[in-house]
């Protein structure tokens, strides 16, 4: 053999034992690698790559990387990609989309450099891969979800917007601008009291402040100025909205021009005429009861509202026509009135069409008062179809169910739902195993609720359950204790860190704690509604599953039905 064909030998050894460590570095790393030659062949990928598009090793040696690009990839990398590429040496975070074994088509992020720390090997590159798919179909879903929460929102004739809990306006909608008479970018950053009369100001902010301070929409009505001094009445339903913290992040507004119906109440207690007048020709259906609620005056709006002539309505009481679900509300509201404990009240429900669909109304009621003795002596209100703005209400409720709490919490009683407790007790349980803690567990039931239902409507059962709800709650006082509403009339209660006759203690204080409501209940012995509460603890030592946990504390409620009710029963483990 001549020397020149050893030397060549030596270095073709040489070159193959640099490729093949380079093919063990770029195996072994977790990342998603793939080295290709000046030719664009892959000579080596990572175990991660592989996983990742679903190949063999065998498959893919050799081949064009080009041919696992999608066809519009392949021309991006083609005409834009690569000529930069080998003419400075490198590309940083290049978006493609790859095609894995299965026809599966992922985003990546591709950064690469020309390997040249040895001659030999020049025009070999190394490139790493990050899939980005998730953050893609993610980032895509929420920009699709702002779509369509701007189109509810812009669609909307009343009033919508967003601020700070100090009143900067951060979002206004486009029927907001209009009524000041401006672009929605000429009032967002500018604050909501600069629209507010000096006057005013003060009842505003405690409104604000009473917003912050409360889980549930809250009503308010007040004046504001508009740019050129005009000064209107508004009527406004406000929301906190709270982040995982529980912190105010922001309060929703959603607001209608009332300048009118307040006016018209105004001039209605000046003249009887002017009333007529009024109400003859306004678009909310105006209407009078008498002090059996017997209607005695309706306005020709009932026509377009409701399908009736006014003739067919005056006579009759506005009862027969409420949904059974809303007429105990309405029949509440109307008590309230003729008994003196409010002069005015606002309800939104649903009536009976002439053609027999149900709308939602909006109704404003106002006490009429005799003027020799002051009592109330009927009941003068404004009725409008508010169906279409539900509507949208609605979707845009479910719009905004991205608040963790609405997922969490049992929209009735307040408390955490079933499937925030059921999460909570998987993992209290096995934090109590791991660390060898105590837990406490209580199942509760209302004791015959059906019953109670029965003789006193499901708005009474709704109100005993919250109450109850609220008598737990405010029993357990300690950061890491856990109620929920289990479902139906039954509670459960988590009690971390606390031994069996510390679990005892506290059921028996929530048993006390309801009986001392005295809810009238007349189907039971007690003449109120009582509880009855199956109890179980959870010591360091115990291997009971989280299901048998459960159960235990299950088959105690049991036995305390059994024994009468309205009493507590302590699980034997």
């Amino acid at each position: 053999m001549s020397k020149s064909s050893s030397l060549i030998d030596i270095e073709a050894h040489r070159i193959a034992r640099l490729h093949t460590e380079l093919d063990h570095r770029t195996k072994v790393t977790p990342a998603m690698l793939h080295s290709i030659n000046k030719d664009g062949h892959l000579i080596s990928v990572s175990d991660a790559w592989l996983a990742k598009l679903g190949y063999a090793r065998e498959e893919v040696i050799g081949r064009s990387s080009a041919e696992f690009l999608t066809p519009a990839s392949r021309i991006y990398a083609i005409r834009e990609v690569l000529p930069a590429f080998f003419l400075s040496g490198r590309i940083d975070n290049v978006e493609y989309q790859m095609v894995c074994k299965d026809g599966r088509v992922i985003d990546v992020l591709l950064s690469a450099v020309l390997d040249k720390s040895v001659p030999e090997m020049e025009g070999v590159s190394l490139a790493v891969i990050t899939d980005v798919t998730a953050f893609k179909a993610a980032e895509q879903q929420l920009v699709l979800s702002e779509a369509r929460y701007r189109e509810l929102v812009e669609s909307q004739s009343e009033l919508v917007s967003l601020a700070s809990p100090e009143g900067e306006l951060r979002f206004v909608n486009h029927a907001y601008a209009r009524h000041y008479g401006l672009q929605p970018h000429d009032m967002e950053g500018r604050n909501l009291f600069d629209f507010i009369p000096e006057d005013s100001r003060a009842a505003v902010a405690d409104h604000l402040r009473k917003v912050c301070s409360v889980n549930h929409s809250v009503e308010n009505e007040n004046q504001v100025v508009l740019p050129d001094g005009q000064i209107r009445w508004m009527a406004w339903t406000n929301r906190a909205l709270f982040d995982t913290q529980g912190q105010v992040t922001a309060v929703h507004s959603v607001g209608r021009d009332i300048n009118d119906r307040v006016v018209a109440e105004r001039r209605l207690q000046q003249s009887e005429a002017r009333y007529r007048l009024l109400a003859d020709h306004s678009t909310d259906m105006v209407f009078q009861l008498d002090g059996d609620l017997v209607r005695r005056y309706v306005s020709p709006s009932c026509r377009d509202i409701l399908g009736y002539e006014p003739e067919e309505l005056i006579g009759e009481k506005p009862m027969s026509m409420a949904h059974p679900e809303d007429a105990p509300s309405v029949k509440l509201a109307f008590q309230s009135m003729l008994e003196g404990r409010v002069d005015r009240h606002s309800i939104i429900n649903r009536i009976r069409h002439r053609d027999g669909h149900w709308i939602w109304v909006e109704a404003y009621f106002k006490t009429l008062k005799d003027p020799q003795t002051g009592k109330a002596s009927g009941i003068i209100g404004t009725l409008r179809d508010v169906s279409a703005r539900k509507a949208i209400e609605d979707q845009l409720q479910d719009a905004n169910r991205r608040l963790q709490a609405l997922a969490e919490e049992d929209a009735l009683t307040g408390l955490a739902n079933r499937r925030y407790f059921d999460e909570a007790l998987l993992r209290e349980h096995a934090c109590a195993r791991r660390e060898r803690k105590s837990l406490g567990l209580l199942m509760i039931d209302v004791d015959r609720f059906k019953s109670f239902n029965d003789r006193y409507g499901h708005p009474a059962g709704d109100e005993c359950l919250k109450r109850i709800g609220r008598a737990i709650r405010d029993t357990i006082r300690r950061a890491g204790d856990v109620a929920a509403r289990y479902g139906g009339e039954e509670f459960a209660v988590l009690l971390p860190g606390i031994d069996g006759s510390e679990t005892a203690s506290v059921a028996e204080r929530i048993r006390l704690a309801v009986l001392e409501l005295a809810i009238e209940h007349e189907a039971s012995p007690d003449r109120v509604a009582t509880i009855s509460v199956g109890a179980n603890s959870l010591t360091g030592d115990s291997s009971s599953g989280p299901e048998a946990f459960l159960r235990e504390a299950d088959r105690a409620l049991y036995k305390a039905k059994e024994r009468g009710r309205n009493t507590v029963v302590i699980a034997r483990s």
